[in-house]
């Protein structure tokens, strides 16, 4: 009994063995490759693609090498069928190129990408003539000036961060965006860390496609900092307005630009009311509406115009735009308080003009104005 036991034990292991072999045999695959390379690592000089193998996933480098894929130009996108070779592990291990079954080319106006380098690995060499050579294989022009900071990260052995469009296979040199030592890389140009924000006690249009109010922030680093526009939400924060906060923050940035701002505590808080300050409002299609029952709203928020007798002076403003033409406002205010329900009054209208004036015409002539074009 225990022979035949022992005897169907074996032949169900072996069973699973030759099952568990099948599944990692070399598979056919649909992979979707991205219009630009990055460099496969930090310290390697060469470029790897960057592929997905689901819409949903995002684009990401693969050092996994490909066989018979010549294909890419700079600027396209490309759906292709590949086989996958596997390990005893299940993972990718080569892949061999089949077909294409798309491409899509990337509109140059909008497909600037952002590319890392460590100069010590070499990924990055000068090209004689005003232009630099990557990996190897990809020529890029560079102005006096690029050059120049190119040749100077090269010396020092740098991190340098350019961003880039590509069209047709050629590459075209946007902008140096960062470049710093290994050490300071992750403050200075790409990373997560600490901050300091002191958050205004008022808000003020963002600048952006849509009429919306943000943050009036600076960072707390010296007493020259300057107040700025903080074009998104602090994820975990809100704030009253007519009261001024300094809080701890995690930043993160990428290319030397703020991206996202997560809340950890507050420092202090201290009561602005009463005290004026110049804010930004849009008029036209999806801004400013005329005053109703002696207030405006604008992003959700509602600001009483009739204190000052200013509500018609808005809704003048409100009908001179057109659906085509938006007009910018800055408007004086300062805000009261009603019980535990802050009050916000429209103290003067100071500028009204057409979008395509409103910096010269407008946020020149006010220093206390801060807006993001």
């Amino acid at each position: 009994m225990n022979k035949i036991f022992i005897l169907l034990t074996c032949l169900c292991l072996s069973a699973c063995d030759l099952d568990l072999g099948s599944s990692y045999d070399p598979t056919t695959r649909t992979m979707y490759i991205d219009y630009y390379q990055e460099a496969c690592s930090e310290t390697s000089n060469l470029l790897c693609l960057r592929i997905r193998l689901d819409t949903d996933d995002a684009f990401e480098v693969s050092e996994v090498p490909m066989s018979g894929f010549e294909n890419l130009k700079w600027g396209s996108r490309y759906k292709v069928q590949v086989e996958a070779e596997r390990d005893s592990d299940g993972d990718d291990t080569h892949y061999s190129f089949e077909s294409i079954d798309s491409t899509d080319v990337i509109d140059a106006s909008s497909n600037e990408f952002v590319l890392t380098f460590n100069m010590a690995s070499e990924i990055l060499l000068d090209n004689q003539n005003n232009s630099w050579i990557v990996g190897t294989e990809k020529i890029f022009s560079c102005s006096d000036a690029d050059c120049t900071l190119l040749s100077n990260s090269y010396r020092d052995n740098d991190k340098i961060q350019l961003s880039f469009t590509a069209e047709n296979d050629e590459l075209t040199l946007l902008a140096v965006k960062c470049q710093s030592s290994d050490t300071d890389f992750s403050s200075k140009c790409e990373g997560v860390n600490d901050a300091v924000f002191d958050i205004a006690h008022y808000r003020s249009d963002c600048g952006l496609s849509e009429p919306r109010l943000c943050f009036v922030y600076k960072e707390k680093t010296d007493a020259s900092t300057e107040w700025n526009i903080l074009p998104f939400g602090i994820a975990g924060f809100t704030a009253q307005w007519g009261k001024e906060y300094q809080i701890d923050v995690k930043v993160t940035i990428k290319a030397k630009a703020l991206k996202s701002v997560e809340f950890v505590k507050e420092r202090e808080s201290a009561d602005r009311t009463n005290e004026s300050f110049n804010m930004i409002m849009r008029t036209g299609a999806s801004g400013l509406e005329e005053s109703n029952n002696d207030v405006i709203s604008y992003d959700g928020i509602e600001f009483n115009c009739s204190r000052y007798n200013k509500c018609s002076d808005i809704d003048d403003a409100v009908e001179q735009a057109s659906s085509s033409q938006e007009r910018f406002l800055i408007l004086q205010a300062f805000v009261e308080t009603s019980g535990e329900v802050p009050v916000i009054l429209i103290k003067d209208l100071l500028c009204d003009e057409a979008s395509d004036k409103f910096k010269a015409e407008c946020v020149s002539k006010h220093d206390d104005v801060y807006w993001n074009e």
